[in-house]
């Protein structure tokens, strides 16, 4: 910083990178990624449910978009200017446990009992 001396925003973006690691708390750094990578990010459960979560993310937005009427009302009406974006929208607000209560809802034979 003090060779470079910015003083904006855009004289920070034009410098070279002012701050570093030293380079062993990078190659720390490098070790901790690679392990978490290959021991969490990519282990096989989580890999599972990663895969769970895009099939019922995806057949919710089919459900939705081949039938709007699925849609609360606010939304319905929302979808009638962008049915793809209204839909991506309800679906971007819906935590976790409110996802798969409506795929539920929707897909679960069980419900109509």
């Amino acid at each position: 910083l003090a060779e470079h001396k910015p003083g904006s925003i855009d004289d920070v973006r034009a410098c070279p990178p002012l701050a570093a690691f030293s380079p062993a708390v990078r190659e720390e750094s490098l070790e901790l990624k690679r392990f978490l990578f290959q021991n969490l990010y990519r282990h096989y459960r989580v890999e599972r449910m990663s895969g769970k979560a895009r099939r019922l993310l995806r057949e919710l937005f089919e459900a939705f978009t081949a039938n709007p009427k699925l849609l609360p009302p606010e939304h319905r009406e929302r979808a009638e200017g962008n049915l793809h974006r209204a839909v991506s929208d309800y679906i971007a607000g819906m935590t976790d446990r409110y996802a798969i209560r409506e795929h539920r809802r929707i897909y679960d034979i069980e419900e109509l009992a």
